[in-house]
């Protein structure tokens, strides 16, 4: 029995790498596992750019670690792969492109995992570095990963980490007459044969790198179709599974991804003699797939190709290969309750070629576009638009469709509350009202919490649901908006309308202590200005639509109060008016006032732009005036005029009357 002498073997393929390959080199010697416990084979595929003599370099700086080898360039990297393999002395192997480079815990991580758990195979998150990257397998840890029912069969690419031991039991090694797609059948039969799957999502071990030339690893001519690669896995899933629901989630992923890159290949051929001998090996491997029952599951239009290759339809099928799943070309009928979509899309004229009829009901799509919302006191009012997506409204006797639309808010906790809107429907717009905090009528008022806003449209007995807002108008609304109520008790409540962060609307109500109320309110005057004894403000803020006489801008002395009506628009602005005519002489300080009941907050203002100049009036005879004071919050000082400053004052006007007149 060989005993591992290892813990990780790395292995490379590199074929003109430079100079992405020092830093490859450089991600594994700097592994938290620590010295001793990892060995990194790089195969140097004949590479002509210097990467061979800079591997060279890097093997005599790091003798434990690295070994090179090179050979005469195979085109490809799964000889290189194999080769490597048959040398490898670790526990685990995990393939790295040399292009590519590791975070520092990345193999410590895995390993942990895979001892963890006993797993065989164990897929670490992935990280951009200019190319795209598969993400729906991290959203979170899976200690051990369904094949079937999680997303990991969408991730077959080869840089993970596989048990030693798997691999050589299964005599598993890369199929080198396969040029591009040689990873699939690999990955394909570890992940079936594979005591245990795990992923490791919480941490970014790999780095995808696009390189500056777009050429990766051996890989020289992309324009060849996927069809070998596609073939032999499809061959490994019919052999491996039994026909049902469990080869039919595996082979939809290869349907919908690999044959879709194949069409377009073919699109793009120019060879006639060339783009038939491929169809007919589309058509051969269609027809041995047309039992199966994972077609409905397909993308409308990916399904229409299908069909069409499995006619023989090549015309047709050539019109369709850059199609995409938002221009259908379906006439889509839409009967007690299901979506039958129809090809050719005019009824009227007759048909080109192959027709089609095919249920779409799952692939149907709401599209929904916000034009305007407001908060108004207690309610949000939305307008827009809600259809579904290339569809035909008719119901069974060909009379015009029943359509309904609603709009609600859904609590997220448990109890899962739920309030509807008041909603006015013309054709695909609508206009929808809703009461945010409750207690009109016979409904309760609404639990505190989070609440999502949601649409949903039926058509002949077809419902579709979305999270309302993340098409919207970029002027349709200002975020985040507060509105404050008396909540019966004495206290006060706020509702937050705010964007998550996927672009949806969601509404948060809870009741603030007066210590948090001050951190949650905004008003920010801008602009000052006097108008006789009248000090006029303008500003901005996120108070909206409290209750009469809840708002106040408030003025104080150390022995006197005076409040102010606080005009708030829907548009996230106020005014304000302060006539100080009244006021007694002093040193006023303005502030925001929130009174609720018997309960009552105020929050000091900022310094606006200062209005310029001195405001003055008569109280009786006797002269006033005010002006503002740099100081922060916002301060006026009142006072009255002394009665020989006035006089003089009264004096030098009156000689440049004069004065104007003389000349």
């Amino acid at each position: 029995m060989n005993v591992a002498k290892h813990l990780v073997s790395v292995i490379t393929p590199a074929y003109n790498a430079l100079p992405y390959v020092k830093r490859c080199v450089s991600s594994v010697a700097h592994q938290s596992l620590g010295p001793g416990r990892i060995e990194m084979i790089v195969v140097d595929d004949g590479s002509t750019d210097g990467t061979a003599a800079e591997l060279d370099r890097m093997a005599a700086r790091h003798p434990r670690l690295l070994r090179v080898i090179h050979q005469e360039n195979s085109g490809g990297p799964s000889a290189p792969r194999n080769l490597a393999l048959d040398l490898a002395q670790g526990e685990y192997v995990f393939f790295l492109d040399a292009d590519d480079y590791l975070a520092p815990e990345a193999l410590q991580r895995l390993t942990v995992t895979a001892e963890e758990n006993s797993s065989d195979v164990v897929l670490g998150k992935m990280a951009s570095v200019g190319r795209r990257v598969p993400r729906s397998m991290f959203r979170a840890n899976q200690p051990d990963a369904d094949l079937f029912t999680s997303r990991v069969y969408w991730a077959l690419s080869v840089q993970k980490l596989f048990r030693k031991e798997l691999l050589d039991r299964l005599h598993l090694r890369f199929h080198t007459d396969l040029r591009v797609g040689e990873d699939q059948p690999f990955t394909a039969l570890a992940y079936l044969r594979a005591h245990r799957i795990s992923v490791v999502a919480d941490y970014a071990c790999y780095y995808l790198v696009r390189r500056g030339d777009g050429r990766h690893l051996t890989y020289t001519n992309k324009t060849e179709p996927t069809l070998d690669s596609l073939g032999r896995v499809c061959e490994l899933l019919r052999s491996e599974l039994a026909p049902g629901p469990q080869r039919d989630a595996l082979l939809e992923r290869h349907f919908a991804v690999e044959l879709k890159d194949a069409f377009k290949f073919l699109g793009t051929e120019t060879e006639t003699a060339i783009q038939q001998r491929e169809f007919e090996r589309m058509r051969k491997l269609v027809a041995e797939h047309d039992g199966d029952a994972f077609w409905p599951r397909l993308p409308p239009i990916q399904r229409l190709r299908c069909h069409l290759t499995r006619h023989g339809d090549l015309a047709e099928l050539l019109a369709h290969t850059w199609s995409d799943n938002s221009k259908l070309p379906f006439r889509i009928h839409i009967s007690q309750g299901r979506a039958l979509a129809h090809y050719p899309p005019d009824r009227d004229s007759r048909p080109r070629g192959t027709t089609a009829l095919f249920d779409v009901t799952e692939h149907l799509t709401l599209a929904h576009h916000v034009s305007a919302f407001s908060f108004t006191g207690n309610r949000l009012r939305l307008s827009g638009h809600a259809t579904l997506r290339k569809s035909e409204h008719h119901n069974e006797h060909g009379n015009e469709s029943r359509k309904t639309l609603e709009v609600f808010l859904q609590h997220r906790g448990e109890g899962a509350g739920r309030r509807h809107a008041e909603i006015h429907l013309t054709e695909d717009a609508f206009e929808a009202d809703l009461d945010l905090l409750g207690g009109e009528g016979n409904d309760a008022p609404l639990a505190d919490g989070f609440w999502d806003l949601y649409l949903r449209l039926t058509v002949n007995g077809l419902s579709k649901t979305v999270r309302l807002g993340n098409q919207h108008d970029p002027n349709a609304g200002a975020c985040p908006f507060t509105c404050l109520t008396d909540d019966g008790t004495g206290g006060i409540r706020t509702a937050r309308i705010y964007w998550t962060s996927f672009g949806n609307l969601s509404l948060r109500l809870q009741h603030v202590p007066a210590a948090r109320l001050g951190k949650e309110l905004r008003l920010e005057p801008e602009v000052a200005a006097w108008r006789g004894p009248v000090l006029r403000m303008s500003g901005r803020t996120n108070l909206l639509g409290p209750p009469p006489g809840t708002a106040l801008l408030r003025l104080a002395t150390a022995d006197a109060e005076a409040d102010f009506p606080l005009t708030l628009g829907d548009d996230g602005r106020f005014t304000a008016e302060l006539p100080l005519g009244a006021l007694s002489p002093g040193r006023w300080t303005a502030g925001l006032r929130i009174a609720a009941a018997n309960w009552r907050h105020d929050l000091p203002l900022r310094q606006p732009a200062l209005p310029p100049g001195t405001a003055r009036w008569r109280r009786g005879l006797v002269p006033r005036y005010a002006k503002a004071v740099a100081a922060a919050p916002l301060t006026l000082r009142v006072g009255r005029v002394p009665l020989l400053r006035d006089v003089l004052r009264l004096v030098r006007a009156r000689r440049r009357r004069l004065t104007k007149r003389h000349f």
